[in-house]
C-alpha cells in the first residue's frame, strides 16, 4: 500500500489541516494509507482523529528572535524562519532530526506539506514533497532568496540562513540545498486561493492557483440583520469590537473561537448573541449585510464568493494584507493589525461599510466574477497528481 504523510508546522490556527484533510480523504479512497504531523496536537487531533487518521506531534519550536536582531521588523519568510532555528545550525538540527524520524518511521512515498519547510528540508533530496499553501505560507521556490513583503530591508541576512541550512545537511551527510526556498518549492506545489490573493503569482513555476473546493454560490437572499462575526476570543483586539458592538443599536450575531462558557456569558449579558459552535458559513454570511472577522484566507474567499462586504480586524500581518487586497476590490475596511486601533476605529470603520452602498455593490460584483470564472476545484487536480506521483513509484 503506498503512504502519504500530511505536514504542518508553521503557523496557528484550524486552516492548515481544514486545506490537508479532504486530499488525505480522497487519497484514502483511492487506497492509500495518511498520516498526519501537526503542530498543534491538541486543537486538531479531534478533527483528524475522527477521520481515522494517525496524528503525530511535529517538532517545532516557540518563535524566538536572536538578540542582535530584535528590534527590527520581520520583513521576509526568511525573517520568520529566522525565529524558528534557521540561524542556529544546533537547534535546527535537532528539529531537522525530529522530522525526519518520524517521516522515516512511517516510510511514506510522499509528503504533503502545508506551511512546513523543516518537514522540507528533512525529506529534501530523498522522498518527492508536494507543497500546498497561500501566497504568505507558499512563496515561490524557484527564488534564489525570499523577497520582503514590507518595505524595509531582511532582518536577517539571507546568506545566514542557507549556510545554516546548508551546515545542518552536512553533520546529517544529506543532499544541500542551493536556496533556502526550494525547501518550500518542492517537485510541484499548489496555491489554494483566487489569483487576486496571491501577489507572488507572477513569479512561480510549476504552480497551480486556485481554491480548493467550489466556492459558494452568490447569495440572492436579502440581509435580515447587520453583521455576522467570525472572531478568536484569544486576540486582544477582539474585546474592542464586541465593546462597539454592545455599545451599538447594530443586530447581529457572532462565533467566538477558542471561546468558554464564561467568556461567551459575558458577551451574552452586554446583549450580543453569541453561539457555542461554528455557524454554517453560507446561511451566516448571507442573513448579515457585513462580516466581521480576522482575515483569515479561507473565510476571506468565502465571504467573497457569497457577495458580502467585510471589516476585516486583522491580528497580524498576513491577515493584514490579505484584508488589503480586499480593499483594493472596494468590498472591506480594515484595521491595523497586532491590536493598532481604538474602539472609535472600529465603529467608524464598520459604519462606512454598512452604510456606504458601493461596498455592497463591489461585493456582489466580485462574487459574480467568481461565479463566472468557477467553477473551482484544485482538490481533485492536487488528488489526481498526487496519485499519479505514486503509480509511478
Amino acid at each position: 500500500m503506498k503512504k502519504v504523510l500530511f505536514a504542518w508546522e508553521l503557523g496557528d490556527g484550524l486552516g492548515h489541516v481544514s486545506r490537508l484533510l479532504p486530499i488525505a480523504n480522497i487519497l484514502r479512497d483511492n487506497g492509500v494509507e495518511c498520516a498526519f504531523v501537526v503542530r498543534n496536537l491538541i486543537v486538531t487531533h479531534s478533527m483528524i482523529a475522527r477521520e481515522g487518521y494517525r496524528v503525530f506531534q511535529a517538532p517545532f519550536v516557540t518563535p524566538y528572535a536572536p538578540p542582535e536582531v530584535r528590534q527590527k521588523v520581520i520583513a521576509s519568510i526568511g525573517d520568520v524562519l529566522a525565529t524558528v532555528g534557521y540561524v542556529e545550525p544546533d537547534k535546527l538540527t535537532a528539529l531537522t532530526d525530529g522530522w525526519a524520524a518520524i517521516i522515516d518511521s512511517f516510510d511514506p512515498d510522499l509528503v504533503i506539506a502545508d506551511y512546513s519547510p523543516t518537514a522540507g528540508l528533512a525529506a529534501f533530496g530523498e522522498r518527492p514533497v508536494v507543497p500546498i499553501g497561500d501566497w504568505f505560507t507558499l512563496p515561490p521556490g524557484n527564488w534564489p532568496e525570499f523577497r520582503t513583503f514590507k518595505d524595509a530591508p531582511n532582518r536577517v541576512d539571507p546568506e545566514r540562513l542557507l549556510e545554516t541550512v546548508q551546515e545542518v545537511q552536512r553533520r546529517r551527510g544529506k543532499a544541500l540545498p542551493d536556496r533556502v526556498p526550494a525547501l518550500m518549492h518542492g517537485a510541484r506545489n499548489f496555491v489554494v486561493t483566487i489569483p487576486e490573493l496571491d501577489p507572488y503569482r507572477s513569479f512561480r513555476e510549476n504552480t497551480e492557483s486556485s481554491p480548493l473546493r467550489p466556492l459558494a454560490a452568490p447569495t440572492t437572499q436579502e440581509p435580515v440583520q447587520d453583521y455576522f462575526a467570525y472572531l478568536s476570543d484569544g486576540y486582544a483586539g477582539t474585546q474592542k469590537v464586541l465593546e462597539v458592538l454592545a455599545n451599538s443599536s447594530w443586530t447581529g450575531d457572532l462565533y467566538l473561537r477558542d471561546a468558554n462558557n464564561e467568556a461567551r456569558g459575558k458577551w451574552r449579558e452586554r446583549g450580543l448573541t453569541v453561539h457555542d459552535a461554528p455557524q454554517p458559513i453560507e446561511q451566516a454570511v448571507a442573513n448579515a449585510r457585513v462580516v466581521i472577522q480576522h482575515g483569515g484566507i479561507g473565510t476571506l474567499e468565502q465571504v467573497l464568493a457569497i457577495g458580502r462586504p467585510q471589516c476585516i480586524v486583522p491580528r497580524h500581518f498576513e491577515q493584514q494584507k490579505n484584508g488589503e487586497y480586499l480593499g483594493k476590490l472596494g468590498v472591506a475596511t480594515v484595521m491595523k493589525s497586532g491590536n493598532k486601533f481604538q474602539p472609535e476605529h472600529v465603529a467608524q470603520a464598520f459604519a462606512a461599510t454598512l452604510t456606504q452602498e458601493r461596498f455592497a455593490e463591489n461585493a456582489r460584483s466580485a462574487a459574480l466574477d467568481l461565479e463566472r470564472r468557477g467553477p473551482f476545484n484544485l482538490l481533485a487536480r492536487i488528488a489526481d497528481y498526487v496519485l499519479s506521483v505514486l503509480n509511478a513509484r
